[in-house]
């Protein structure tokens, strides 16, 4: 392994130079280490997510919100990322018996799968609430249940593979993202405006596109400027290593953002928080007896026993 200092060579083709680099010992010890904490963390995140998909179910079924089923959709689509891509990709960085041409295809395929379901669904998620503050009349009639459902479908089932690498990454991941942060910043303003009261419901609407926006765009930005702004062979070794650390960061960036999103949905939105802790409070542990221990409950025993301390008193 070539130091900082040692690690640059070229190769003449032509009347074109191709300088050649190699990574330090420093980046690839760096690169192991957050692949193995972003592994920890894709497991934790894929029981959040599974939670929070059953969460937006059951609530769907009580109350009919359409709003659910891009809620649906939108953690499908974090949850294969976290259950299958993002596993797959630090273990065949460390492992090279997993490297193999049609596993590296299909999480390709998913990778992108995964991401466009998700920006396109918190796209139409803030499109749905747009929709009933903006027009809360029409809203019944613009999204309905199968609306709704037709949208989804058409998210999951749009047929990509006859797009380029930059126009998909435009349409599926910039543009969903971007008009979704804007979107949300006018929906957020457009309710502090009408309804005081409402600001609160839509707070994880907004925290989800505002982290969206952060961890998605950045190296979707830098991955466009570099195919267009700069030849990437011909860059010096020093300031290539620079850019590939920050290239690097800003994917471990994106790698969180179905990390976290199950953990906003569950922390944040009232309904969903309420669902997982009732859920996990009634989940049995061992031989627990199922009593009642509220404390506000006063039974005739515990009336005597007060009376009597009084009385002592």
């Amino acid at each position: 392994m070539k130091t900082s200092g040692e690690n640059d060579s070229s190769i003449t083709s032509g009347n074109s130079i191709r300088i050649i680099c190699y990574e330090s010992e420093i980046f690839e010890t760096f690169q192991y280490t957050v692949d193995d904490m972003l592994l920890a963390a894709s497991m934790a995140a894929t029981v959040f997510n599974v939670m929070v998909t059953f969460c937006a179910a059951k609530l769907f079924r009580k109350s009919g919100d359409t709003m659910h089923l891009f809620i649906i959709s939108m953690t499908l689509g974090d949850l294969l990322l976290t259950v299958f891509c993002h596993p797959n990709e630090f273990l065949t960085r460390k492992h090279e018996f997993l490297r193999n041409d049609l596993l590296c295809m299909i999480i390709h395929f998913c990778n992108w799968l995964g991401l466009a379901v998700s920006g396109l669904s918190l796209t139409m998620l803030n499109i749905d609430k747009l929709i009933y503050f903006q027009w809360p009349l029409s809203y019944d009639r613009a999204m309905s249940k199968n609306r709704a459902i037709i949208f989804c479908t058409a998210i999951w089932m749009t047929d990509k593979k006859r797009y380029f690498y930059e126009f998909f990454m435009v349409v599926f991941c910039v543009l969903p993202v971007t008009s979704s942060a804007i979107v949300s910043g006018y929906l957020y303003r457009l309710t502090r405006e009408k309804r005081n009261a409402s600001v609160r419901s839509l707070v994880f609407i907004f925290a989800t596109t505002t982290w969206t926006s952060f961890s998605l765009l950045p190296y979707r930005i830098f991955n466009i400027c570099r195919i267009h702004l700069f030849e990437w062979n011909t860059i010096e070794c020093v300031p290539r290593q620079q850019l590939h650390w920050l290239a690097w960061t800003l994917l471990y960036l994106l790698t969180l953002n179905p990390i976290i999103n199950p953990l906003i949905t569950a922390l944040i939105y009232t309904p969903y928080r309420l669902t997982i802790k009732k859920f996990l409070i009634n989940i049995p542990i061992g031989n627990r007896p199922i009593y009642n221990y509220r404390t506000d409950v006063c039974t005739d025993t515990r009336f005597r026993s007060l009376i009597f301390l009084v009385n002592f008193s």
